[in-house]
Formats: structure tokens, sequence, C-alpha cells
């Protein structure tokens, strides 16, 4: 009984302490018929939320995603061409500048390719962190071999199962965090028409890569579910980052 209490408290204490989880929260607007449209302009991953990202992380996370979007056969994707972070270029009023309609700013260039759903990919959490596993004491088992002699001056053996503590001290084991969002906008409208959030942490982890990687994986599976028959024009170009 001892050994049983033991070993659910030691459960339970793990399983308060592991931060691991996966949310994923949708919506669609139900009056939008996301299968009638030219073009889907994907825009650039937005990064500003994530105060301490380096450049070369920040090149890194577009890389990534438009690696991903790229390998897309159907819907046939517009990608733009990212720009670094305060460059000159992405300051200019070009034809990447901004045009305003009513629920956000769509993109000049969005706009120009025709396309008639502009989606916003941002980035809003990115961290590696660590949390406190508390001592306590586990439960192990390990085989232990008996042998005997008989009567007859035979012998015999046999293995049983032997239960014993073992104690584990305070320590700390990492997490990754990694959160992002898409939205879909109706580029002649300007009308949010869809939106998601796909938050990731997985305790034991250090390399958030691999969440952001499978989140990237689930904006895509999702996306050919919503525009299942769609019909777009030819990419105006992929640019490589």
């Amino acid at each position: 009984m001892k050994k049983i209490i033991a070993i659910l408290t030691a459960f339970f204490l793990l399983l308060a302490a592991a931060p691991s989880r996966a949310d994923y929260t949708e919506w669609k607007d139900s009056t939008y018929d996301f299968t009638k449209n030219a073009a889907i302009y994907i825009g650039e991953m937005d990064t500003s939320a994530i105060a301490d990202i380096s450049p070369a992380g920040e090149w890194k996370r577009k890389e990534t995603f438009y690696q991903k979007l790229s390998k897309v056969k159907s819907p046939r994707l517009l990608l733009p061409s990212p720009k670094p972070r305060g460059s000159l270029e992405s300051t200019e009023k070009t034809e990447d500048a901004i045009i305003e309609n009513r629920d956000t700013a769509i993109p000049g260039k969005a706009l120009a390719s025709g396309a008639t759903i502009y989606i916003q990919p941002r980035l809003t959490a990115w961290q590696v962190d660590s949390y406190l596993v508390p001592a306590h004491t586990e439960w192990r088992e390990t085989e232990v071999r008996d042998a005997w002699r008989d009567k007859d001056g035979n012998w015999h053996e046999y293995y049983r199962t032997v239960t014993y503590p073992e104690y584990v001290p305070n320590h700390w084991v990492p997490y990754a965090e990694v959160t992002v969002t898409f939205e879909w906008y109706d580029t002649k409208t300007g009308n949010l028409i869809a939106s998601s959030e796909d938050s990731r942490t997985r305790g034991a982890e250090s390399n958030p890569e691999n969440l952001y990687g499978r989140i990237i994986d689930r904006f895509i599976k999702n996306m050919k579910k919503a525009l299942t028959g769609l019909r777009v024009q030819a990419p105006l170009g992929v640019v490589g980052i």
C-alpha cells in the first residue's frame, strides 16, 4: 500500500510540474465561401511581438515558414519577398505601400496580385525556459536471480521482481513554448473572415523549432481543408529567402 501511495504521489507531482500542453482555437465566418477565390496571398511572418529575436533567428523563422509553403501544390499560393525588420526597403513607399481597408491594412502587392484572400501570420511567442521538479522518491523495479539445489543435487533458478525506492533531488527541466496566429482577410472589404491561434508548450524540450514546424504543418493542413476546390492563378513568383 505504501508503495502505491508513493508512486501515485510522484506521478501527480511530476504531472503538475510538467508544462507540456497544446492549445488550438479557430474561427471562420460562416457566411463566407472560402472555395470561391482567385488567389491566396500569404503575408510576411510578423515577428515584432518577439522583442529579443536576433536577425538570424528572425530569418530562420521566415525561411522555415516559406520553405514549407513553397511545397504546397494545391492551392497554389502567392508569397511575398520578406525584408529584414527596420530595413530601408521596408519603409519606402513602393508597391508594398499599405492600402487601408476596413478591419486591417492590406499590402498593395496583395491587392495588385489579384488575391481575394490575404493571410497575415504572426509569431507571438517563442521562448525556452525551465521549471523545477521538487525532490521526491520514485520506486524502481529490478529482476533478481535466485537459485537452489534440490535433494537430487539438481540446480534450479528463477527470477523475481524487487522494488526499491530511489531518491530524486531537485532538478530543473527545460521547456519550449511557441505560439503563432493566422488572420485571414477578404481583400475587397478588408473584413476578417477567419483566424486561428496555435500555442504549444513541451516539457524536456530546448528546441522550439520542432513545435514551430508542427504549427506550420497544421496551418497548411487546415488551409487546404478550408479551401477545398479552390482555383487560384499562377503565382507571381516565390522569392527565396
